[in-house]
């Protein structure tokens, strides 16, 4: 009896040894997600969108057309501002990545339209030039229409 009495005392004190340590887990955990969002919300309160657009319509340089965008809030002299930010927000920073020179195009041709954009995408800088002279570059173009359109 002496023995059970025990064995019972010593389950009781390691659950009771048990319970300290799920009681810290939690602190833990919780302190976790609440620090995950901050550190989210800390990028895009930070990081906003600010761009210069130069469009050359007819590619020689001699009709150029310059605009300016900037998103949350938006504004600038791009023809229609929220659908370009609505582009932009799309394609992110990577949409103003310099293509893939090992990628595999449709050989069609859609203009001698240029354009070039500079400035931040959701914080982080951007340069990037834009063409209309195969598939690949016509795709890049046409994601940010709104942004690249010369129409006022």
């Amino acid at each position: 009896m002496r023995r059970a009495l025990l064995v019972g005392v010593a389950l009781l004190l390691a659950g009771c040894g048990g319970g300290g340590d799920q009681a810290a887990a939690p602190t833990t955990s919780s302190s976790a997600p609440s620090s995950a969002p901050s550190s989210d919300a800390t990028p895009t309160a930070v990081g906003g969108t600010a761009l210069t657009v130069v469009v050359d319509p007819d590619g020689t340089g001699e009709s150029v057309v310059v605009g300016t965008l900037s998103c949350d809030p938006t504004g600038g002299d791009v023809p229609d501002p929220a659908a370009a930010c609505a582009q932009v927000a799309a394609v992110g920073p990577a949409g103003f990545a310099a293509p893939d020179p090992g990628a595999v195009c449709t050989q069609q041709y859609d203009g001698p339209q240029t354009a070039t954009v500079s400035g931040t995408v959701a914080g982080q800088p951007v340069d990037a030039s834009f063409s209309r002279t195969d598939g690949c570059a016509i795709s890049r173009w046409d994601a940010l229409s709104a942004l690249l359109s010369t129409t006022r």
